[in-house]
């Protein structure tokens, strides 16, 4: 289905209001991507997943069984990193005709396979109704609004990227940040090389991705 003029824009507007003014209530969505991250890429490496939790204030875990340090490296890297390829993703293929109903049940097919491995009330409400909307709009919908939803959809996922590096800031100045720990023990690297990292990384996802949209459809 070809996208009309326009919609990019349109859809990068309401995807703002959602990642910025109503990020108290959208947050849960991002922390669900930013697990689902961990899972899908920490699975892809050959690790096993304990649990997952997604928690009331916005945060999350993902418990790994041991790993070599590649599959430690990538698994922790697409934490943070997780909204912004899956972003990404989205916008490359709705920008290739891929069908809007298509990107929606994959972000579905990653959100059934968190719901397995989620150990936590909160978690066990935040991921079924998050899948429940992109169901209802890949499954009950008109293909106009299946268009119109996948890309704010996707907006919401590269600008929500970057709007949680402020939250790791905030960790990371506090009590210190899990995934950024890790990563520097790994490396020897300090973690605020990786706070940067995360910060470049969904930065050039969101300016590359919504670049890709805006030039396509406009």
């Amino acid at each position: 289905m070809e996208a009309p003029p326009g919609i990019a824009w349109t859809a990068g507007v309401v995807a703002f209001i959602a990642a910025v003014p109503l990020w108290r209530f959208t947050t849960h969505a991002i922390t669900i991507a930013h697990e689902g991250g961990h899972v899908l890429f920490g699975l892809l490496m050959g690790r096993g997943i304990t649990k997952v939790t997604v928690t009331g204030g916005g945060g999350g875990s993902t418990g790994f069984r041991a790993g070599g340090w590649l599959a430690i490296m990538v698994s922790f890297l697409a934490g943070y990193l997780g909204p912004s390829i899956f972003g990404f993703a989205g916008a490359w293929m709705l920008v290739h005709d891929v069908a809007p109903r298509a990107v929606l049940l994959m972000s579905l097919a990653l959100m059934a396979l968190l719901l397995v491995m989620v150990r936590n009330f909160f978690g066990f409400i935040a991921v079924p109704l998050t899948a429940a909307v992109l169901w209802l709009v890949a499954m009950r919908a008109e293909p106009g609004a299946q268009l119109v939803f996948a890309y704010i959809w996707v907006w919401f996922l590269l600008m929500g990227g970057v709007r949680q590096i402020p939250e790791l800031y905030r960790h990371w100045l506090g009590d210190g940040e899990p995934d950024t720990k890790v990563l520097s023990q790994q490396t020897g690297l300090s973690t605020a090389f990786y706070v940067a990292f995360f910060w470049l990384g969904s930065m050039g996802a969101l300016v590359w991705g919504g670049a890709l949209m805006l030039r396509y459809t406009g």
